[in-house]
């Protein structure tokens, strides 16, 4: 009777530490990002422009200079050897390195990496696993352009970016650009968002990723047969930061889940 009694104590408490966990790890995001939101708000203020999408760096295979994007790397540490180091930009050369108190405030502890159902042997295209903070050298990613893979419901099949009529990207923007900073995305994690899988140089597969609640597989390529789990912690422009759940976004379409709700904005229309 005993164990049977403590069996049921146990049976009790089991969600209850869960739980606390699952609030351990978000809150340990939020905190991140109110010390991310700072390294943006002294580059702001020393530059007068949110950082750029871009930067320009000598790339380790073909010793060019090109421009790689920081969507998924405006801080953190360096990315793991080739093929991560010829996609992903040096640490140094990240734009919030020399403002970062701390590289770790980039690395989610729920980070599980992503990667789409197919492998293709070619530098382009590689999975970003185990985590995107061990590959990338960054967990979260900035908000600088949408990113999502061609619809082919849509005829003709347009990428996100063509379907919107907006008013440019927040990189190289003034603070004064962003007009409601209390619900404009600046930083987010990429469960909020559809990723788009390179399998040549032409064609992409879409596939859709979670990292928080989830504790089974992480990587969908359909997402109406994932769990209701896209959550995603969020930095907004005005600094505060908030675990939000883009479920409803994702699965009502999939591949374009930006326009405005209550509580956050992806873009600006234009006027």
């Amino acid at each position: 009777m005993v164990i049977a009694i403590i069996g049921v104590l146990v049976s009790l408490l089991l969600p209850s530490l869960s739980r606390a966990k699952i609030r351990a790890r978000d809150a340990q995001c939020l905190s991140n990002y109110k010390q991310i939101g700072l390294s943006f708000k002294y580059f702001v203020d020393e530059r007068g422009s949110f950082p750029p999408n871009r930067v320009r760096e000598l790339d380790p295979t073909s010793q060019r200079w090109i421009a790689k994007s920081v969507t998924a790397t405006i801080g953190g540490v360096n990315p793991a050897p080739f093929p991560y180091n010829a996609q992903y930009c040096q640490d140094t050369n990240r734009p919030l390195f020399s403002y970062q108190s701390n590289p770790r405030i980039f690395q989610c502890p729920m980070d599980k990496g992503h990667r789409g159902d197919i492998d293709w042997p070619l530098p382009i295209n590689f999975s970003v696993k185990p985590s995107a903070w061990e590959q990338a050298g960054c967990s979260y990613r900035y908000n600088a352009g949408l990113e999502g893979p061609r619809d082919p419901s849509r005829s003709p099949p347009l990428a996100p970016l063509t379907l919107l009529t907006n008013s440019g990207t927040i990189a190289r923007k003034p603070e004064s650009w962003v007009i409601q900073p209390d619900r404009y995305i600046l930083m987010h994690e990429p469960p909020a968002a559809p990723l788009s899988k390179r399998i040549s140089l032409i064609r992409g597969i879409p596939f859709w990723t979670q990292w928080h609640r989830n504790r089974g597989r992480t990587d969908f390529r359909d997402p109406t047969i994932a769990p209701t789990m896209f959550v995603s912690p969020i930095l907004f422009v005005d600094g505060h930061a908030a675990v939000h759940d883009f479920s409803q976004s994702v699965m009502r379409d999939p591949f374009y889940p930006y326009e405005e709700t209550k509580d956050w904005i992806w873009y600006q229309p234009r006027p």
